[in-house]
């Protein structure tokens, strides 16, 4: 539940209670699976009133991000320079410069998507090898105390 802690405030008791449970048909759930509250602020009353909602919130496609740990990764400075030295454009200085980082971030958005799986799979590798220590520090005796 989003918004505000408490949704009951009694003045006189100073107690503060959370309403957290609906009453909804069995199959509502299986309808709409992404369904959310949101205590929103009271004006008047002693309670806050409770919006359930149940539509997908859509913020569009997910911003790019760079992380310092590509700049690690084999052909990550030839990307950036063939595609910095490739460029052709035209237009004021900012829009030039607008344009330029976009084509520089495209670069690299076709780059990840060739690289990504392989750094999935070092994950997933990575996340066995830590599995595999825990099953063995479990075997002989460890607590979690004793690992840290």
């Amino acid at each position: 539940m989003g918004g505000h802690r408490y949704t009951f405030f009694c003045q006189h008791d100073v107690k503060m209670s959370k309403l957290d449970r609906f009453l909804v048909c069995k199959n509502f759930l299986r309808y709409f699976p992404s369904a959310s509250t949101t205590a929103v602020p009271r004006e008047i009353s002693d309670h806050c009133p409770i919006i359930l909602q149940v539509s997908n919130v859509d913020f569009g496609k997910d911003p790019f991000r760079l992380f310092n740990s590509w700049m690690k990764w084999e052909g990550f400075n030839q990307i950036v320079r063939d595609s910095w030295e490739k460029f052709l454009g035209y237009g004021t200085p900012d829009a030039y410069l607008a344009a330029k980082l976009r084509f520089l971030k495209n670069a690299i958005k076709v780059w990840r998507a060739k690289d990504h799986p392989r750094e999935i799979d070092e994950l997933n590798k990575l996340k066995g090898k830590v599995y595999e220590l825990d099953i063995a520090a479990k075997s002989n005796g460890l607590t979690e105390v004793e690992i840290l």
